[in-house]
């Protein structure tokens, strides 16, 4: 033993080395190589699991791969065949990946079977034939190859996503659009173009929760076992039990022209005149002058003939013949053969093009004159003699150089520019020194961790208050939230990189999947940006996964939930009481008058559906009007259901809230809808689109049932769709 601490104190410089360097790589590099799927147990935890089968976190992960890899693979082979790469793309999220292998077992309990051929067919179908079997390999072969994948693989994975379309096919084959009656396009129409105007009285569910009695302690636990898995959602009336995966994450904000006003008084007249002289040929070549109209010849005008005036194709074919000499030929005989033709006098005008105008004329030619056409200048007609300047150019002469726009135009274009470059070199240079400071604290609190007991106390992070102010930034530090609340608090939330992938080339990846996805690491200070120009430097501090609390940790959220669930009846109770109060003759107004302790709002005009700012074709959404809080469906279904002047109940989405409506108006009347509907009858379009929902409405349903047959369960919250 003696001996061994004898050759550990000759060797402790290197042996402490090397226990950082072990250190710095368990830290930083172990954990994604461990995420991406050696196979053990505890590093590649189940993701979802289903009767007679799941994936684990390496499966999974390489499924998604896989549907990219088939992506990419369909948008390349479409654009080998010469057509338009974008018109088909699947989803590439978790949850969709897994619904896809789910279908086409179904498909294949159902007798469904895709076999190679039929792969070849549709590859053929989908590429017109267009696409040679060696392009094919190439193509898998540039996509998989630097990760394994071979044709097979794409081929299984084409096979299983066929199967899985064929039983959509079978179930939504007379769902869509196509099979609706006219009753349901009616129905449609109006939810996208009839708009009510209500009063609403709100009466909050957990008002009445004091008049509950207090539940048993057996009540609770079974209330608590039947959600405890489920993951709590803001719309949903059903309770959720398990926590979310939070996170807290540092964050610096370089906002939008904070530095522009500082940046800008630094560009000097020397650095716009370098900047102008060196992109001038790509930025500000002057726009082509239109071409002036050009005058007719005197001999023209005498015929009544103009360079613009249009001609037959006969016309435009045939030569030109030149006016005699002794006087101009009359229009009717411009088909006559002339005796004499000067060299190079004719110049065909039926085509406009610029190289017209610069062929040889009779003196860049210089052919052999016969003594039959020597004439004096002064015997030329006119005509001849005022287009003789125009036609006379050197053969050898260049085309003029190209124009620029003028420097004092364009010099503001060119002080933005300069300043834009400015302020991105300077914040650039400002989140490369804090990502230094993060890295350099990331391996101190490795090393710390790794010495254990006696290293001392623990490095202290970046100060990030303290770096936004030396910076001129803002900066802050988050609660521990979950991904949902982080995007709804905007800023940073909402915000984007662009991220390069040999894979899958150029695409946005959300900031939220950077810090709250799968595998994201600690204290690795990550870039994105907004669509208002602000740009954002964070890294994770804290992590706290998704897990299912105990009951007795629980046990106020799960009181709490109990009492809103059972007081909901309570709630409609009292909504009922309001509206038969009201009736139809009175307002509800004059009840809250009466009654001296309700509001009321008046909501709407709104539509049932809207598109909002979304592009024409896009699925409309439900309206959500001012004054009524998470409306849903069964608001909607209530209000235009009434007729002016009636008072009805319903819940909002989450069933937090019961409200009384009373519809006042309708707009535009019956009638005047129906009139409307004929004529828009004749462009379904817009209408087609609402019908998506739903159909999209019975798949869900659908794949509900599915995976309620196959026991799907989750074990974390799938991973949402990449923003592209």
């Amino acid at each position: 033993m003696a001996g061994s601490f004898g050759i550990f104190r000759q060797y402790e410089k290197v042996a402490l080395a090397g226990l950082a360097i072990m250190a710095m790589l368990a830290f930083f590099v172990l954990p994604p190589i461990l995420q991406m799927g050696a196979g053990a147990g505890g590093a590649d935890p189940l993701a979802v699991s289903w009767t007679g089968g799941g994936l684990r976190e390496s499966g999974l992960q390489r499924a998604v791969i896989m549907r990219k890899v088939m992506n990419q693979f369909l948008v390349e082979t479409m654009a080998a065949a010469g057509q338009d790469p974008s018109r088909m793309r699947l989803a590439d999220d978790e949850k969709d990946v897994v619904d896809t292998i789910l279908l086409a077992k179904e498909a294949e309990a159902n007798g469904i079977v895709v076999s190679n051929s039929a792969i070849n067919q549709f590859l053929s179908e989908w590429t017109n034939d267009l696409v040679r079997p060696d392009q094919f390999d190439e193509i898998v072969s540039r996509i998989g190859g630097r990760m394994g994948i071979s044709q097979q693989d794409v081929f299984e994975a084409l096979r299983t996503v066929l199967m899985a379309r064929r039983m959509e096919t079978l179930l939504l084959g007379g769902v869509g659009f196509e099979g609706t009656t006219p009753g349901m396009r009616w129905d449609y129409y109006r939810r996208l173009e009839q708009g009510a105007t209500i009063e609403a009285v709100p009466v909050v569910v957990e008002t009445f929760i004091d008049k509950l009695p207090e539940p048993s302690e057996a009540a609770l636990r079974s209330f608590y076992e039947t959600y405890k898995d489920e993951l709590p959602e803001a719309r949903s009336a059903e309770p959720g039990f398990r926590q979310p995966h939070r996170a807290r994450y540092d964050y610096l904000v370089a906002k939008a022209g904070v530095f522009r006003e500082e940046e800008e008084k630094k560009i000097t007249t020397d650095q716009i005149k370098a900047f102008y002289e060196e992109r001038k040929a790509a930025l500000y070549k002057a726009k082509p002058a239109e071409p002036a109209a050009e005058k007719p010849a005197p001999d023209a005008a005498a015929s009544g003939e103009t360079k613009n005036e249009p001609k037959t194709a006969a016309a435009e074919s045939a030569p030109q013949t030149p006016a005699k000499t002794a006087e101009p030929a009359p229009a009717d005989k411009g088909t006559e053969k002339p005796t004499e033709k000067p060299a190079g006098a004719s110049v065909s005008r039926g085509s406009m093009r610029q190289v017209a105008f610069r062929q040889p004329t009779a003196e860049g030619a210089k052919p052999e004159a016969k003594p039959e056409e020597t004439k004096p200048a002064a015997s030329a007609p006119a005509g001849e003699a005022a287009a003789k300047p125009a036609e006379e150019k050197p053969a050898d002469q260049k085309p003029a150089a190209a124009e620029f726009e003028p420097l004092d135009k364009v010099q503001d274009d060119i002080r933005k520019r300069l300043t834009d470059e400015a302020v991105d070199k300077r914040i650039t240079a400002i989140f490369d020194a804090a990502k230094t400071d993060v890295a350099r604290y990331g391996e101190s609190l490795a090393l710390w961790q790794v010495a254990g007991d006696g290293a001392g106390p623990a490095p202290v992070g970046p100060d990030v208050k303290k770096m936004a102010e030396v910076q001129g930034l803002e900066g802050g530090r988050s609660d521990l939230v979950n991904a949902t609340q982080a995007f709804a608090a905007g800023g940073i939330g909402g915000s984007f990189e662009f991220a390069l992938s040999r894979e899958f080339g150029m695409r946005q990846q959300r900031w939220i999947d950077m810090i709250f996805g799968p595998g994201a690491p600690m204290l690795q200070a990550v870039t994105s940006r907004d669509v208002e120009g602000n740009r954002y430097l964070s890294w994770k501090t804290e992590d706290q996964p998704e897990f299912t609390p105990s009951f007795q940790s629980a046990r106020e959220d799960v009181l709490r939930a109990w009492r809103i669930v059972e007081a909901r009846p309570l709630a409609r109770k009292a909504a009922e009481e309001i509206a038969a109060e009201a009736g139809s003759a009175k307002t509800l107004e004059d009840v809250a008058k009466a009654r001296g302790s309700l509001e009321v709002e008046k909501v709407g005009p709104f539509t049932w559906l809207t598109r909002g700012t979304a592009p024409f074709g896009s699925a409309p959404v439900l309206s959500q009007p001012d004054g009524l809080a998470m409306p849903g469906e069964e608001i909607m279904k209530t209000v235009f259901a009434l007729e002016p002047g009636r008072t009805a109940v319903a819940f909002n989405e989450p069933k937090t809230v019961c409200y009384v409506v009373r519809l006042t108006a309708l707009e535009p009347e019956q009638s005047q809808l129906e009139e409307l509907f004929l004529a828009a009858s004749q462009d379904p379009r817009r209408l087609a689109t609402v019908a998506e929902d739903d159909t999209r409405e019975v798949y869900n349903r659908w794949m509900k049932a599915i995976e309620e047959r196959h026991a799907v369960s989750w074990k974390r919250e799938p991973g949402g769709p990449e923003l592209r």
